[in-house]
């Protein structure tokens, strides 16, 4: 009898033990990055490099720019203005027309989870410098293709 009670006090322990296992939380959703820099709707003549902060259990992070604040108008095209890294930190590599932008992140885990997109950021590409003459200076007649004129 005695075996029987202590079978049984170690069945119920079991049974215990994996139904706390089973009803432990399941680990935590990732959360949305926070933008960082640049900040909202700062106007630049270049395209700015962009920062967020990093979220905990994330592998990788995708990253969005485009020409309406919902991205229903990407610029630069897949791996270009969209694609992903492993850096809280990004810049593109061909620069864009004068227009108003918005921009966006999300994290990734290695199984593919992905969190919520940050909320987007808008920036302004607003290159307004123009040309002056290098040569020839002021006043000097040039005389073209023989003198050429050169624009810096």
């Amino acid at each position: 009898m005695r075996a029987h009670r202590r079978h049984f006090s170690l069945l119920v322990a079991a049974v215990a033990a994996g139904a706390l296992m089973l009803a432990a939380p399941a680990q935590s959703a990732l959360t949305a990055p926070v933008p960082l820099d640049p900040g909202n709707g700062a106007s630049f003549e270049a395209i700015p490099p962009f920062a967020w902060s990093p979220v905990p259990g994330a592998d990788q992070y995708q990253f969005q720019v485009a020409a309406d604040q919902n991205f229903n108008s990407p610029v630069l095209g897949q791996g270009e203005g969209s694609f992903i890294t492993k850096n809280t930190r990004a810049t593109l590599k061909k620069t864009l027309p004068n227009g108003h932008y918005w921009w966006r992140v999300r994290a990734t885990t290695k199984k593919g989870d992905a969190s919520p997109w940050s909320s987007p950021r808008s920036f302004i590409k607003a290159w307004t410098a123009t040309p002056s003459t290098m040569t020839p200076g002021p006043g000097y007649p040039f005389s073209f293709p023989s003198t050429p004129m050169t624009l810096s």
